[in-house]
């Protein structure tokens, strides 16, 4: 079994960086990973709070590591902080090149209270809390994809 990097960090949005709206720039952003992330075999997951972005890359180390190079040099971020970076067997988010959670969506209280502190301190949030619920993350994607997959059998 050959191990993967997971690296995981978290930033302050910089927004006189932005040259959109906060909504466009992510969607630009998303698909310009998305054709970068399949070429370069990096899967995982991007959280958005209303200033904070959570950003999990999984992959091959030197992937991940020119992937999170590109990171440091964008000019959207500050104040960045590597919550983690460790080798596991597995990846979360396997067939995913970067699953999107927009958490600012959450005025009605739809996402589980692990989110809570994620919403209220994101500064304060610890590496397990994001850890944990990057895991409920890709749990939960797997879970509709297979009930996805079992609905058109």
């Amino acid at each position: 079994m050959m191990s993967v990097t997971q690296l995981c960090y978290r930033s302050r949005i910089h927004w006189p960086a932005l040259r959109y709206s906060l909504d466009e720039e992510v969607e630009r952003s998303l698909s310009r990973i998305w054709r970068i992330n399949s070429m370069a075999g990096v899967t995982g997951a991007l959280i958005l709070t209303d200033n904070h972005i959570f950003q999990l890359l999984e992959g091959p180390w030197p992937s991940v590591k020119r992937t999170f190079e590109c990171v440091l040099e964008d000019r959207r971020h500050s104040d960045l902080t590597v919550l983690s970076n460790e080798q596991q067997d597995y990846r979360l988010f396997h067939n995913c090149w970067m699953h999107y959670c927009d958490l600012r969506e959450d005025a009605q209280g739809h996402h589980p209270k692990l989110f809570a502190s994620l919403l209220s301190h994101p500064e304060r949030t610890c590496s397990e809390e994001v850890m944990e619920l990057l895991l409920l993350l890709s749990m939960n994607m797997h879970e509709s994809d297979l009930t996805s997959r079992l609905a058109l059998m």
